[in-house]
């Protein structure tokens, strides 16, 4: 889609409150060409990371990777450690690593996500005849509703590769912010432990914590 993600709206309103709260923010937003951030609060640093257009669907190792924005994440961690990194939008495509680069750099890694985004390559939990769909943990299904043709499906192993290493990074996260108890629910059955988990996206309670 054109539109930009949710994580964006989403960041700069966050970055904006931790600005408030004094500390120095740098936000290192992933946009397609054409794509605009919204307003930069000021005294933000923003390093930004633009991909000419989004993975097919079908491409899920394409989908889970992105290699510029891990190195830009790590060239600006050597550079200036920070207390807290804020993963917003974990699963909806991209990189999977960035919990656990901050976690083996010596940040605080947090996760703010949409359960739906983590589980289920197509981001919504509906399945490709428009039906909601609950069936998350099985690949072959999985693969066969991210197809884009008779012949062109991924392979259900890349599907349990997303799986696990998105489940690898939310380890690696100290706290998981979701916006309600079903979503905590969908986490905690895909293996993300209980404890870490979070139901409050208000930005106000991320904030505090990062601060």
């Amino acid at each position: 889609s054109p539109a930009l993600h949710w994580s964006h709206g989403a960041a700069a309103e966050l970055a904006r409150l931790l600005v408030l709260g004094g500390a120095n923010v740098q936000w290192l937003p992933v946009t397609y060409f054409g794509q605009e951030l919204p307003p930069i609060p000021p005294a933000v640093h923003v390093r930004l990371t633009q991909h000419d257009k989004p993975p097919p669907l079908p491409l899920v190792t394409w989908g889970r990777t992105d290699s510029a924005l891990e190195i830009l994440l790590t060239r600006s961690l050597r550079e200036r450690p920070a207390h807290a990194v804020v993963h917003l939008g974990v699963g909806a495509r991209g990189s999977v690593n960035v919990l656990w680069i901050a976690d083996c750099m010596g940040s605080a890694p947090i996760g703010v996500l949409r359960a739906a985004e983590v589980v289920c390559h197509r981001g919504d939990l509906i399945h490709a005849t428009g039906v909601a769909c609950t069936k998350f943990d099985d690949a072959e299904r999985c693969r066969l509703c991210c197809r884009a043709s008779r012949w062109g499906r991924p392979h259900r192993t890349e599907l349990l590769n997303r799986s696990d290493l998105l489940a690898a990074g939310l380890l690696a996260a100290e706290t998981v912010f979701v916006e309600t108890q079903d979503d905590a629910g969908l986490l905690a059955a895909s293996g993300v432990p209980q404890r870490s988990i979070v139901a409050d996206w208000a930005l106000q309670t991320i904030a505090a914590r990062v601060l």
